[in-house]
Order: C-alpha cells, then structure tokens, then sequence
C-alpha cells in the first residue's frame, strides 16, 4: 500500500467548527447502524497519542463543552470522536453494544496539491523504490508513516520518519530520499481568507491489509 494525504481523515476546519452532532462526522452507513447511543467522548491526538483533552456527552448532540473543545482546534489539530451506541442484529433482533472511533485531521479549505495528480505522485515513489523492495523476505513487512510539510512556498520541506518501520533500514531510508526529492510542483494549501499556508502530509507504506 502506498498513500499521500493528510493523517487522519480529512476534514475541513469550518465544517468542524460548525458541528452540533455527531453525524456530521459519520457517513450514511455508520449512521443507520445507530439505534441507540450511550456515551459520546471528543479526545484531542497530540504526538499520535489520545491526550487528557476531551469532553464527554451522552447522545448525538454535541454539548457545549465538546462543541467549545471543537472551535478550540486549528488546522492540523488531530481528535478522535468515539461513540459507544447499541445496534440492532437483523438476524437475532438483540441489541448489540457497538462504537466508532474516527481519528480527524482538521484541513485548510484548500488543500496542497501535487501539481502532476496524486496517481503520479504515487508511481514516482513505487517504480523508484521496486528494486529497493527485493530484500524483503516472505511476509516479514511493516508499515511507515513518513510526514513532511509543503510550505506556503510550495516546496517539500522537514521530511520526517515519523511512526513505525518496514523493518527494513534501507527501505525507511530510500522513501525519506524520495520524498525529498520529489519532482514537479505543488500548489500550496490555502485558508478562508485566500492566503497561502504550510500543510503537513503523510505517506505511508506497509502490507495491502496493515496500513
């Protein structure tokens, strides 16, 4: 697997700020599984981890704390929303104890673009890392985040390994290479008022089934 884009799922900061329930965060599928909820918590992610800084509630609309906790995030903030809620089995009828736990990344209106499309980007980093690949052996593949910014400039910049290994120094080093030295252009994110801004990305590289 190989992917570019933000940490967590993507979502634009005056759609976060202008929440009031839970749904605005759930697609249609994991909203018909509700049938009824229990608990509601709101959990800032610091350095990949949950941090102290939440909130709670106890039904889909957001109390005033958890939307005050929402208004306080800026771009790049991270939270996660876990929901416990009970679902209904259409095969037995019982209720069944259930959650969610997105984790979001909250973006700029406008996000960095890789001016050749996000499919180039993709097939630069697979064909100049393939032969880099033959020293793995059997199944024995972990995965890698690597993060790096593109400045307000539109230049890749503090290219970091960021989480976990491949288990493969050389290959951990190879994709930091070439995210170094990606070529073409990117165009800079940019905020409500149109001014041009840094956005950290993440790639991330591991077996189909563990990214």
């Amino acid at each position: 697997y190989y992917g570019v884009g933000a940490r967590f799922e993507a979502v634009k900061k005056e759609d976060v700020h202008n929440a009031t329930t839970i749904y605005a965060f759930l697609n249609e599928g994991e909203k018909e599984q509700i049938s009824q909820i229990n608990s509601v918590a709101i959990i800032i992610i610091k350095n990949n981890q949950q941090s102290v800084i939440r909130e709670y509630g106890s039904d889909a609309q957001l109390t005033d704390a958890q939307i005050d906790l929402l208004k306080s995030t800026d771009y790049f903030s991270h939270f996660t929303i876990r929901t416990e809620f009970k679902e209904k089995n259409t095969e037995t009828g019982k209720m069944e104890d259930r959650f969610f736990g997105p984790h979001i990344t909250v973006v700029p209106e406008n996000q960095a673009i890789y001016v050749d499309g996000k499919e180039a980007l993709i097939e630069y980093l697979k064909i100049n890392s393939k032969e880099d690949l033959n020293i793995i052996k059997g199944d024995k593949l972990g995965s890698i985040k690597i993060s790096f910014i593109i400045s307000k400039n539109g230049i890749v910049t503090d290219v970091k390994h960021d989480a976990m290994t491949t288990g493969y120094p050389s290959i951990d080093e190879r994709f930091i290479n070439l995210l170094e030295n990606i070529p073409g252009k990117w165009i800079p994110a940019e905020n409500t008022n149109g001014e041009k801004i840094d956005q950290e990305l993440v790639f991330t590289f591991g077996p189909a089934n563990g990214c």
